[in-house]
Parts: structure tokens; C-alpha cells; sequence
């Protein structure tokens, strides 16, 4: 949850291809009443960027420039689903989902990158690859094997972490899936420090009871 107004923001930009379910393509930018008079008054060169010509355009119910149009039907959609869905409901899946997903790392003998209580996200897991084997070489068998794509670390963590997504359009069976065939990958890379079934059975109890 992000409480616009509780927390004073001024201004909070998204973008399509996260938790709205849709390619990339499309920026979405909320903007308070203070920061709308700041512009106002500010002087700094601008056009493509403008709110005061963005808000101009959409009263007369249109964008300055051309917009991604077929993402905006897809938004739609996307948005009906959301809508019939409850912001409440989404919550509490994505929090669901991450739960069983760690529980299920866990339960692999993997070590999660941060502390779930205190620093993770309801959006991503990120974990530690076993000791001596790179976290690219089991992406990539996953990819091979099982056409299912991590993601990579960034900068200092590239081939130290990978990290399963569970944002959006994301299901009980897709969390199930991934988890039986990372079990797999590590397998095959040489890791099986671990009961065999452990992630999945893991998973399965925080889908099936709650969290």
C-alpha cells in the first residue's frame, strides 16, 4: 500500500509493466495539489515532462502526445481485473504468495538475501545461491529445462542471488510450479542439500492454511 495522502506525498510515479500486469510502455504519475502549484511556479525548462500540459490535456479527456494505445486497452483489461478483484484481496494474495514462496526456498536449504520481516517485498523473493555454484548457471538450467526465467542480481550481486517474481498475474500453481522445478535445477547443478518435495510440501502449507 502507498497512502498518498497519510504519508504527504507530492508525487508517485509507477509504471505498466509491474502491478498492472502489462508490457512496458506506459508511466503513471500522481500528483498532489502542492506539487501541481510548485509547477506552477516553476521555471525549469520543460515539455514532454510537463504536468501543467498533462493535466491541461486530459480535462479535455486526451494525452499531449501520443500514447502507447494498445497499452491502454490492455491496461483496461488489466484494470477490470483489479477492479473485480478488491485492493484489499490483492494484498493479502501477494503477501500470500510471498510468504509460501520463501517458506519453500527455505525449506530447499536456501538462504533468503534479506530479512523477510523487516526488508523484502510482497513483489520478489531474492536468494542466495548455494555456496560454490553460480546463480546464473541454475537460471539458466531452469530456462533450459523448464522455460521458467529468473531474474538476475544486479551489480555486486550478479551470480551471487536470483529472484522469483510473484507480482501480478501470479498464481498459487505458478509459485508451486517454480518452486518443484528450481528443485530440479539444483539437482542437476550439483546441490541437493535438502528432503526431496521439501519446497513445494513447504508452499503448500501456507497456501492451504493461511500465514
Amino acid at each position: 500500500p502507498v497512502l498518498m495522502d497519510e504519508w504527504g506525498l507530492d508525487v508517485v510515479a509507477s509504471g505498466s509493466q509491474k502491478g498492472y500486469m502489462i508490457p512496458p510502455g506506459l508511466g503513471f504519475v500522481a500528483v498532489s495539489p502542492r506539487a501541481m502549484a510548485a509547477t506552477e511556479r516553476s521555471r525549469f525548462p520543460k515539455y514532454y515532462w510537463s504536468f501543467k500540459l498533462a493535466q491541461k490535456a486530459l480535462r479535455q479527456g486526451t494525452t499531449p502526445f501520443t500514447p502507447a494505445v494498445n497499452l491502454f486497452y490492455a491496461l483496461q483489461v488489466t484494470l477490470r481485473m483489479m477492479r473485480a478483484e478488491g485492493l484489499e484481496a490483492i494484498y493479502r494474495r501477494h503477501a500470500k504468495l510471498a510468504q509460501a514462496t520463501r517458506a519453500g526456498v527455505k525449506a530447499l536449504g536456501l538462504k533468503l538475501l534479506v530479512d523477510p520481516e523487516s526488508a523484502a517485498s510482497p513483489s520478489v523473493t531474492a536468494v542466495l545461491a548455494p555456496e560454490g555454484i553460480n546463480a546464473a548457471t541454475i537460471r539458466s538450467t531452469l530456462k533450459k529445462h523448464f522455460d521458467i526465467a529468473l531474474a538476475a542480481g544486479q551489480d555486486h550481486l550478479k551470480g551471487k542471488i536470483f529472484r522469483i517474481g510473484h507480482l501480478g498475474f501470479v498464481s498459487d500453481r505458478d509459485v508451486l510450479m517454480t518452486l518443484a522445478a528450481l528443485e530440479s535445477a539444483l539437482h542437476t547443478v550439483g546441490y541437493s542439500d535438502f528432503t526431496p518435495g521439501a519446497g513445494t510440501r513447504a508452499a503448500k502449507e501456507v497456501l492451504a492454511h493461511g500465514f
